[in-house]
C-alpha cells in the first residue's frame, strides 16, 4: 500500500499537470483568436479599400454623366440658336423680297398706289423694329434681343434707335444678364444723351451696379438719376432704392 506521502506527492503532479495542460489550451485558444481578429481587421481593410474605391468610381461617373448633359443642353442650345438665326433671316428676306416687288413701279411717272422709296425705307424700319418689340411683350426676350439689334444694325439713326438700345437693355436685365445690360444702358447715354429713355437709362444702370454688388457706384449712379432728373419717376425710383439700401446698410 502507498503511504500518505506518496499520494500526496502523485495528486501534487497531476494538478500540476493538468494546470500546465489547461495553460497551453488557453494560450492556444488566445492564439487563434488574435489570429481571428488580424484576420478580420485584414479583410475590413480591404472591404475598406474596395468601397473608397468604389466610391470614387461612382463620384467619377456621377461627373462624367453631368459633364454629358452640360453638353448635351449646350449643344441644344446651340442648336436653337442656329434655327431662330435661319428664321430670322428668311423672315427678313422675305421683307426685303415683299419690299422689292411693292417698288417695282416707283419710276413710273404718274403712277398711283406705289411706294416712295422713302416709304419702303419706313415701312421695314416700323417693322423690323414691329417685331422686335412683339416678341419682347410676349416675354421672348432673346428673339426680342436679336431684332432690336438688327433695328440698330440696319438703322443705327433711325428714329427709334435709342428706344432699340434701351429695349436690348431690359430684355437682358429682366434675364438677370446684368453685365451685358449695363453696357446696353450705358450704350444708350453715351449715343443718345437727350433721348427721353436716358432718365430710365441711367436708373437702369444704378440696378445693374447694385445687382453686380457695386454698391458704392450704385449710390453715386442713383444720386445723379436724382440730381439730373429731378421730378421724374426715374428720380423718385432712386431714391426709393437709395432709401432701400441704407436700411440694407449697404
Amino acid at each position: 500500500m502507498r503511504t500518505a506521502a506518496q499520494l500526496l506527492l502523485l495528486a501534487g503532479l497531476a494538478l500540476a499537470s493538468s494546470t500546465a495542460s489547461a495553460t497551453a489550451s488557453n494560450k492556444e485558444l488566445e492564439a487563434r483568436a488574435n489570429e481571428t481578429d488580424a484576420n478580420i481587421a485584414a479583410l475590413e481593410n480591404r472591404l475598406n479599400q474596395s468601397l473608397v474605391l468604389l466610391q470614387q468610381q461612382v463620384d467619377a461617373a456621377r461627373s462624367e454623366l453631368r459633364g454629358l448633359r452640360g453638353q448635351i443642353e449646350e449643344t441644344k442650345h446651340e442648336l436653337e440658336t442656329l434655327r431662330q438665326q435661319q428664321r430670322d433671316l428668311y423672315a427678313d428676306l422675305d421683307r426685303r423680297l415683299l419690299l422689292l416687288e411693292n417698288a417695282a413701279g416707283i419710276s413710273v411717272p404718274g403712277a398711283t398706289g406705289t411706294p416712295s422709296a422713302g416709304e419702303i425705307v419706313a415701312a421695314d424700319e416700323t417693322a423690323v423694329y414691329g417685331d422686335a418689340f412683339a416678341a419682347l411683350k410676349a416675354g421672348r426676350y432673346d428673339e426680342a434681343v436679336r431684332g432690336f439689334q438688327l433695328y440698330l444694325t440696319k438703322y443705327p439713326k433711325g428714329g427709334r434707335a435709342d428706344n432699340a438700345a434701351y429695349w436690348i437693355g431690359e430684355a437682358q436685365y429682366v434675364q438677370k444678364d446684368y453685365a451685358a445690360a449695363l453696357k446696353s444702358f450705358e450704350s444708350v447715354l453715351d449715343g443718345y444723351p437727350d433721348s427721353t429713355k436716358a432718365p430710365d437709362a441711367m436708373l437702369r444702370i444704378g440696378y445693374c451696379q447694385y445687382e453686380l454688388k457695386a454698391y458704392k457706384n450704385a449710390r453715386t449712379t442713383l444720386k445723379k438719376v436724382v440730381s439730373s432728373y429731378p421730378d421724374t419717376e426715374a428720380a423718385r425710383l432712386a431714391t426709393q432704392r437709395l432709401t432701400d439700401m441704407d436700411a440694407e446698410g449697404r
